[in-house]
């Protein structure tokens, strides 16, 4: 796919800025998606969405990403969306997309990584009902979210199901976050009898949607670093000492420098994993895995440098540079660390 983006895009990226830009508390920030129509954008015109590329989630996700935008974008349309969506049975898409796409219902995601991997058993039930048991830790937005889509193992492999939030015998617990933009929860589930929505090939729906989820996180991590070197930019033109602008040094040139060139190739990365409808799925998960390595690469990089070239100022509470190094650290680690992701490259491609 072409590298770069269309005019349709930049002009989508430009209003959203724009948008983003006028808010500042998450709850502002939903609500000017919701008024952008920005929650429809992923799903199918049949399923109550824009029938928009994952291309053009990227950008959303890119700018969300740039402004450290708060808000459940990120839980409700791209992680529990997208596994509804390739995952779930039609009758459970025509059911639930809609009011995720229209933005009436918040959904979040619980389950473990690999996607198909998790600590949430499932039992009894029927076609229609499943009984789920056990907890799960750092749920992205689960202690507000009225849905719940939960990823189980099932007697004869992984089951997908969805429950209402505050359904009887579940508890959620709302866990310290080092980003605290992004709260995490703990969803523990004791008997609790949920709606069974699987499709005929879950493993390999849930597959997908997880190598979409990973390439639309990269995305919001390349955003991220962006706003880092900008900020860092900035501030190198105007800071002086010695009588100049510290952006004169050469030091501070080849930071600068190597930020840029790590963005790059995140973003690089992000646009060609953002091709999913023409790629196989192998091709997809290697393509997916690679940049989620290269945009945590370059966020947390973008981010430690950032702070060192602020100077004193970097370290400071009311400097916006800690937010992005907390979202840094905390999106490293979410669905598979660096480490995890560069395994599963080598893995398939050596």
């Amino acid at each position: 796919m072409p590298l770069e983006l269309t005019v349709e895009q930049r002009d989508l990226e430009s209003s959203l800025r724009s948008s983003l830009a006028r808010t500042a508390a998450g709850d502002n920030v939903w609500s000017s998606l919701l008024e952008m129509g920005l929650t429809e954008v992923p799903f199918p015109e049949n399923y109550g969405g824009a029938g928009f590329t994952l291309k053009d989630t990227a950008v959303v996700m890119a700018e969300l990403g740039r402004s450290l935008g708060a808000g459940p974008y990120f839980s409700s349309v791209i992680l529990a969306g997208f596994t509804l969506l390739h995952a779930g049975s039609n009758a459970a898409k025509t059911q639930h997309l809609p009011t995720i796409a229209d933005g009436s219902v918040t959904a979040a995601l619980v389950t473990g990584y690999p996607f198909a991997s998790t600590s949430i058993t499932a039992s009894g039930g029927d076609d229609n009902t499943i009984v789920l048991d056990g907890a799960q830790e750092a749920v992205v937005a689960g202690a507000d979210a009225d849905l719940l889509v939960v990823v189980a193992e099932g007697p004869s492999g992984p089951e997908l199901a969805v429950i209402g939030g505050d359904a009887a015998g579940v508890v959620r617990t709302v866990r310290e976050s080092l980003d605290f933009t992004r709260p995490l929860a703990r969803i523990e589930f004791t008997g609790a009898s949920a709606q069974r929505v699987g499709g005929n090939d879950l493993v390999a729906g849930l597959d997908k949607a997880q190598a979409i989820a990973i390439t639309a996180l990269a995305a919001e991590q390349v955003g991220a670093a962006r706003a880092c070197l900008e900020m860092s930019v900035d501030y190198a033109k105007t800071r002086k000492q010695f009588g100049r602008a510290i952006g004169s040094f050469q030091s501070i040139k080849h930071r600068l420098t190597d930020m840029l060139v790590a963005i790059e190739l995140a973003e690089a990365a992000v646009l060609d994993a953002a091709d999913a409808d023409s790629r196989s799925s192998g091709e997809l998960f290697v393509a997916a895995a690679t940049a989620r390595v290269l945009a945590s690469r370059a966020a947390t990089f973008a981010a430690e440098e950032s702070v060192q070239i602020h100077g004193g100022i970097g370290f400071t509470w009311e400097h916006p540079l800690h937010r992005y190094f907390r979202r840094a650290k905390t999106s490293e680690l979410l669905f598979g660390n660096t480490a995890v992701h560069l395994e599963a490259v080598a893995s398939a491609v050596i």
